[in-house]
């Protein structure tokens, strides 16, 4: 079984989060849970998902960078 791995848009040599089993989106948000449990929520968008290689694209939302 290959679950997906979330990364910031340039930077897809450093995973967010592994093994996502759901994601969940929200107004401004993107919620992500893996297969273990472990929940994570980033302030931002989805960019681009690949099923091929199990990659979600997120990318910040302009309010995370001012926070």
């Amino acid at each position: 079984m290959c679950l997906a791995k979330a990364y910031f848009n340039k930077s897809v040599d450093n995973p967010i989060l592994q093994d996502i089993a759901r994601m969940r989106l929200g107004d401004d948000r993107v919620e992500l849970e893996t297969l273990f449990g472990e929940e994570k929520v980033i302030s931002g968008r989805v960019v681009e998902i690949d099923f091929s290689t199990s990659k979600i694209l997120l990318s910040k939302s302009a309010k995370a960078d001012k926070a």
